[in-house]
């Protein structure tokens, strides 16, 4: 069916530009590709959704670091796999787009996904994916996607990539690093049954948060999933938020309370309130403050309305 090249593989285009599909891979003895492009939600306007679309034809002049010997493939195909609320405006806007030739549909793929919920103990959580629009140059793909119901994902394998891939290389929101620390990272330095305060080094939150969360290991590389500033980022905005404390008597240290969070809803809701009453506070504050404003005389050219006119 094919070799798995990796999660975010960089390829590089004919003028080469680097992009980063969601997946790769090849097939047929590594003379053919594939690229797959997951999307969570799309743009409910239609030309944010077109936007969204013609941004796609960055892939169709990929042609190095295919992980193969010559680091090329004969061509390759483009799936993108999108919810099932937005895939018939996707597939409205592709047929659009290739009447007027902004687009060609050869190796050009739309796969829809949808998970069903765990039902007691009656039903697994599962993932199903089915195609709508196109088809690869994949036969053993195509054989698998257009089989009654289309591809399905058990539960167990769900299970398995939420906790090998908690990172991509995108920046996360704060609020999420923040929840990961509180729940996966501190919860591993405590020391006393009780709550306490402990003193650790950022570097040393870095080296436990690598051993949680293993690198993605690709063909030919290895990518850490978490970064230093990401976590600097979260440990400031914690500290803003009166959770922890910066040690004043040495750099990148913490002072920081294990349970860190004391609350009986879930972390990343405490943790998003929390920062919605800290933002709605900043917007009230007065942004002058501390900052010396110069007085200038504003004037326009000769025949030209002064510009303090258009700020009246």
């Amino acid at each position: 069916m094919g070799r798995f090249i990796g999660v975010e593989h960089e390829l590089t285009t004919e003028n080469h530009r680097k992009v980063t599909p969601d997946l790769a891979a090849v097939y047929d003895h590594d003379t053919k590709g594939l690229i797959f492009e997951l999307k969570w939600s799309l743009p409910s306007g239609s030309e944010l959704l077109k936007a969204e679309l013609l941004d796609l034809k960055k892939y169709s002049f990929v042609r190095h670091n295919w992980g193969t010997s010559s680091g090329t493939v004969d061509y390759h195909d483009l799936v993108l796999i999108c919810h099932v609320d937005d895939v018939k405006r996707v597939v409205s806007v592709i047929d659009e787009l290739v009447k007027a030739s902004a687009i060609r549909p050869e190796g050009l793929t739309v796969w829809t996904w949808t998970i069903t919920p765990p039902k007691g103990g009656e039903r697994k959580e599962e993932m199903r994916l089915v195609p709508m629009y196109g088809k690869t140059r994949n036969d053993e793909i195509e054989t698998m996607i257009r089989a009654p119901g289309g591809i399905l994902i058990p539960e167990d394998v769900l299970m398995y990539n939420r906790f090998q891939y908690n990172f991509i290389r995108q920046k996360p929101p704060v609020q999420y690093m923040m929840t990961i620390l509180i729940q996966n990272i501190f919860s591993s330095f405590q020391q006393k049954s009780e709550r306490d305060y402990y003193k650790i080094k950022i570097d040393l939150i870095y080296e436990r948060c690598k051993a949680f969360f293993p690198s993605w290991r690709e063909a030919d590389t290895e990518t850490v999933q978490i970064k230093k500033k990401w976590i600097r980022e979260a440990l400031e905005m914690m500290v803003e938020l009166k959770l922890i404390e910066r040690d004043t008597g040495e750099a990148d240290c913490y002072l920081i309370p294990i349970p860190t969070l004391q609350t009986r809803e879930p972390v990343h809701i405490a943790l998003c309130k929390k920062l919605e009453k800290l933002w709605t506070r900043r917007a009230k504050k007065p942004s002058r403050k501390g900052v010396k404003v110069k007085r200038v005389r504003v004037e326009g050219l000769p025949k030209e309305r002064p510009l303090r006119e258009f700020f009246k």
